[in-house]
């Protein structure tokens, strides 16, 4: 089972490195913080670069939730295991389990999205793991060529950006 932990922004990787260490192997079967694709300027020129895809949340796998719980709880800069009543454990329901593992790769990384610009900025996605989820987009800043989807997350709508790249303008 997924579950998600909550933590400090920008302390997602350094978290999770500690709950790797503290955490035995027989309550932890991987523990990840998804990343991002997206390009980037740095003096005029387009780079690819990595962000964490999620802010201020990390993941876990589990078959043991009881026993890994009780591990948590003696790791340092947790700040609470995400959950539907305070105190418990729950995991991701299927559907976010499902979005997560669908837009990510084997190591929970989001690439970029091919995209062509059709009629009043109108995007269509030609490849990638947009490709799904083209009517959740809420925003297209192709500027900084990303684009803000809307997604059901630990219970609540949640926005996520994603990097595109533009392969091209539709004919009309």
């Amino acid at each position: 089972m997924w579950y998600a932990i909550q933590t400090l922004g920008g302390e997602e990787e350094r978290t999770a490195n500690m709950i790797r260490r503290q955490v035995s192997t027989d309550n932890l079967s991987e523990c990840f913080v998804p990343k991002r694709e997206r390009m980037k300027k740095f003096g005029g020129q387009w780079n690819q670069v990595e962000e964490t895809l999620f802010p201020g949340y990390l993941f876990v796998i589990t078959e043991r939730p009881e026993g890994l719980y009780q591990e948590l709880r003696r790791v340092p800069r947790l700040t609470k295991v995400l959950g539907r009543e305070e105190q418990n454990f729950y995991p991701l329901s299927r559907e976010e389990e499902a979005f997560v593992r669908g837009i990510g790769d084997q190591e929970h990384r989001t690439s970029l999205s091919k995209i062509k610009l059709g009629e009043g900025k109108e995007i269509r996605v030609v490849e990638g793991p947009l490709k799904d989820y083209v009517g959740n987009v809420v925003k297209v800043n192709l500027h900084k060529r990303e684009v803000v989807i809307r997604v059901r997350f630990v219970g609540r709508e949640t926005e996520l950006k994603m990097g595109v790249e533009m392969v091209g303008v539709e004919e009309h």
